[in-house]
């Protein structure tokens, strides 16, 4: 377990060069989401491919829905997008650009995420939503209830 947590990690999200990489503009930043012949499998299953040179465009406002069995890509889709992995070839590009270019940070605070088994806290649903935006108003609940 220890050697584990002591290893380097490949995308290190401390970097001090992550002070030079790309910020994203909130005004021009578009949203399209694009697969350029990715291969990736997971480090700890390295005999298992989960994309084979998978190609795919997701534009801005389009609406697309991910589906399969486990096991076929679905989360990996958006641990790509989010850069919490890179893919073993290819590219992941967000409005063009591969997002091994963007400040980490930066690119993470343009997407909300949602795990496909959330945990809710033990409190009352009004304080589970107030966790994530603590000065949220009432009406400001209720639509996101």
């Amino acid at each position: 377990m220890f050697i584990l947590m002591e290893s380097p990690s490949k995308i290190d999200t401390m970097a001090v060069e992550q002070e030079s990489a790309k910020k994203i503009d909130s005004k021009t930043f578009q949203g399209k989401i694009e697969f350029r012949d990715v291969w990736f499998r997971y480090p700890t299953r390295i005999e298992q491919w989960v994309f084979k040179g998978l190609n795919m465009t997701v534009y801005p406002n389009e609406t697309v829905a991910v589906v399969g069995e486990s096991g076929a890509g679905k989360s990996t889709f958006i641990n790509l997008v989010m850069r919490f992995y890179d893919p073993e070839s290819g590219s992941v590009l967000i409005d063009d650009i591969d997002v091994r270019d963007y400040n980490i940070h930066a690119l993470r605070l343009q997407m909300g995420l949602v795990m496909q088994e959330p945990t809710l806290f033990d409190y009352p649903i009004k304080d589970n939503i107030l966790y994530g935006a603590a000065e949220a108003s009432n009406a400001q609940i209720q639509a996101a209830a």
